[in-house]
């Protein structure tokens, strides 16, 4: 296999067990934003699992410090 080919590959599977986590988390009542706008996992993970990805995830915590929401924010350079 090439080098660029696993690169590829392995980038694909982060990708989905990040995917699986957040339908996990959304399952639980978490919400997911990417740059203000609500979207479902897979959304998210294509967004935020990308080499020199420029989201950054924030967690909102509700009163009792759980999690309420993940909002994935494109950070851009000054």
């Amino acid at each position: 296999m090439d080098e660029q080919y696993k690169k590829v590959m392995e980038w694909e599977s982060v990708r989905k067990e990040f995917m699986v986590q957040l339908e996990l988390l959304r399952r639980q009542g978490v919400e997911l934003f990417v740059d203000g706008k609500a979207v479902p996992p897979v959304e998210a993970a294509a967004k935020a699992v990308r080499e020199n990805s420029p989201y950054m995830a924030d967690y909102v915590l509700d009163e009792g410090g759980n999690i309420e929401q993940i909002r994935f924010d494109r950070v851009t350079r000054l």
